[in-house]
């Protein structure tokens, strides 16, 4: 059976966005902190405006926090879709939602589904600014 080169490379960027999509290779590409034992973490530079984002990895935690800067503070959900692709997400500021970069859902703020295809919410957690530090509590 013979295919044509387009045919090849159709398929070929079929094959690419089923494994992206599947092994959750899709990244959130803000930057990425470690916190403390204690949970906390020096509030970065990135996160100094309205809109912004970062991820915190947790110790003893497996999922990555994703912590937004709001207009009137900061709030954190799981970094991670809970559809099974478990793909990344980010913070859309147009769209005042997160978005998973895989499946396409998008939570609000509160961790709460507002367009599957994801049935179970994120979870939250709160987030504490205490002088030059954020720490994350849940």
């Amino acid at each position: 059976m013979d295919i044509s080169r387009r045919q090849f490379f159709v398929a070929s960027a079929a094959c690419a966005c089923a494994i992206v999509t599947t092994t959750g290779c899709v990244s959130n590409p803000a930057p990425t902190f470690d916190a403390s034992v204690d949970h906390t973490i020096p509030l970065p530079e990135a996160l100094s405006e309205p809109g912004s984002q970062v991820k915190v990895r947790l110790p003893n935690i497996k999922e990555p926090v994703l912590i937004v800067r709001t207009k009137i503070g900061f709030n954190a959900t799981e970094g991670i879709c809970t559809n099974s692709a478990r793909t990344e997400l980010q913070w859309v500021v147009e769209e005042d939602r997160l978005k998973c970069l895989g499946c396409g859902s998008r939570f609000k703020l509160d961790g709460s589904v507002s367009q599957g295809p994801a049935t179970k919410p994120l979870k939250s957690y709160a987030v504490d600014l205490q002088g030059s530090k954020l720490k994350i509590l849940g």
